[in-house]
């Protein structure tokens, strides 16, 4: 009863936050308010596949960024409390998202190659543990490496380019992170990638759904940095662009900031519109195959880069993937009512 109270009390606090984000993001952009006749709407069209209301401050923000109205947009409220947790399994969260045991599901799959690895305060390599002196002696020979917390993180927060004439003491750079990190070479991105910016590694963001007739992509986007920056995310500037799955190219604009408008062009002048992914369907087809990898999560976000070979490589996988709804539009597509109504039979993985 006690953890029932507690984890209750940590989803009402969750829903606070949610709301307030999204109402500082709304004072931010040039609002378009929501007549009442679409409110209306959105509340028809929740109270028959969720039996209830939702706030609709998520529908009004989406279309004052993307002059797109949809009663289908899922509210990030209602996504965090009545959704994720459905969908995915709360008690395995931390175990399966270690970047560090990544080499344990996806033994096969091109991804960074890693210098060193903490988890939960012991050392490895590629080939298997080593001591803490081996650690610092294999980081004494890194030209440029990325460095980046090994557990679930937020928005980029941890993530580091590290190069060997500004590290001094990789002894003091080990006690920044604890126990819980990962070094890996840096990934030389595919040319026409680097097109949209070439400081940061600009990603594919994959939103796969999978149910008992298969795995479903349910958008891309692009993720790219701004210039000068390492890394794509938002909170760090980084703009997204909606990717059409058809053709692999990118739809129309980006969208960066609430307070900016549309981007119709990277910072280093690259036009967005038609831009054309490389290896896209390469993409496609290995988010099929890796989702079957992971029953335990029904919905997941791939982060994919593209070497410098043409080839995907996988970044990471996300168990409680923000919705790219600015960019992209209504997160489920026509699989919204669909969704919804399977996610609401199923256990909240929360209790137990």
């Amino acid at each position: 009863m006690i953890q029932e109270l507690i984890i209750k009390n940590g989803i009402r606090l969750r829903e606070r936050e949610d709301i307030s984000s999204i109402k500082n993001k709304l004072s931010k952009c040039e609002r378009i308010s929501l007549t009442q006749s679409q409110k209306n709407d959105i509340q028809r069209f929740y109270r028959r596949v969720a039996g209830k209301e939702v706030p609709t401050y998520w529908h009004e923000y989406f279309h004052s960024r993307n002059g797109y109205f949809s009663v289908e947009y899922i509210p990030t409220s209602f996504y965090h409390k009545e959704l994720i947790y459905r969908l995915n399994n709360y008690k395995l969260r931390h175990a399966y998202v270690d970047k560090g045991i990544y080499d344990i599901y996806f033994p096969d799959v091109n991804r960074p190659a890693t210098i060193v690895k903490n988890i939960n305060g012991f050392y490895y390599d590629a080939s298997g543990a080593i001591t803490q002196q081996e650690a610092l002696q294999r980081c004494s020979g890194i030209t440029e490496a990325i460095i980046k917390p090994s557990q679930e993180g937020m928005w980029g927060e941890g993530v580091n380019l590290i190069k060997s004439s500004d590290i001094t003491d990789y002894h003091q750079l080990f006690d920044k992170y604890g126990k819980n990190f990962i070094i890996q070479e840096r990934i030389r991105q595919d040319e026409q990638m680097s097109l949209l910016n070439p400081t940061s590694l600009n990603t594919i963001r994959v939103l796969s759904y999978r149910n008992n007739d298969g795995v479903f992509i349910l958008y891309t986007v692009v993720r790219i940095g701004r210039m000068g920056k390492n890394i794509d995310n938002e909170t760090a500037g980084g703009i997204n662009a909606d990717i059409d799955m058809a053709t692999g190219r990118i739809k129309d604009c980006a969208y960066g900031t609430p307070s900016e408008k549309r981007i119709e062009c990277t910072d280093c002048g690259t036009l967005l519109k038609g831009f054309e992914i490389p290896s896209y369907s390469k993409v496609i087809a290995k988010v099929k195959e890796l989702h079957e990898r992971l029953p335990y999560f029904r919905l997941v976000g791939w982060d994919w880069g593209i070497d410098s070979n043409s080839e995907p490589v996988l970044i990471e996988w996300n168990r409680a993937p923000d919705l790219s709804q600015t960019a992209h539009g209504p997160a489920f597509g026509e699989m919204t009512q669909m969704i919804i109504k399977e996610t609401l039979k199923l256990e909240d993985s929360r209790y137990f």
